[in-house]
């Protein structure tokens, strides 16, 4: 079977595809830079950017399994972006963390909560496979039995 030629706005947009998977996460560089610069977290929410770090996990598997090179490449870049922020917050919010001890709490609560989570998906990912074994198993044995 011959292979079909790209059309070259295909092309074009597949280049623009690679440009805003780069570009995007880079938008939030001025955002970055006025936190790290006056460390000044007012009216930033840490569970905002925690929940969009967890939630963004989403996109990046289903960029992985279907081989989406911009999607993994933005998504990755995106899953730094998010964890730097939550750093920056973490770091310079004196309301969120008033104690050292209070900072090994939320670090604690936090890798509790990732590790919730990748159990879950885990979790849920075993029971997609098995479910796919079983529904196999009992498509080849009607099989054997029709022939």
């Amino acid at each position: 079977m011959a292979q079909t030629k790209k059309a070259p706005s295909d092309k074009m947009i597949g280049y623009m595809m690679y440009a805003v998977a780069v570009g995007m996460p880079l938008t939030n560089i001025p955002q970055l830079n006025l936190i790290y610069t006056t460390k000044v977290t007012t009216g930033l929410s840490v569970s905002t950017w925690i929940m969009y770090l967890v939630f963004g996990f989403i996109p990046l598997m289903y960029a992985i399994s279907n081989r989406l090179r911009p999607l993994i490449i933005s998504n990755i870049l995106w899953m730094i972006v998010y964890g730097l922020m939550i750093y920056g917050i973490i770091i310079y919010s004196p309301n969120l963390i008033p104690h050292e001890y209070s900072k090994l709490l939320v670090i604690n609560n936090f890798g509790k909560i990732l590790t919730q989570l990748g159990l879950f998906f885990l979790s849920v990912g075993f029971a997609f496979f098995s479910y796919d074994l079983i529904e196999s198993s009992k498509s080849s044995k009607h099989a054997k039995q029709k022939a």
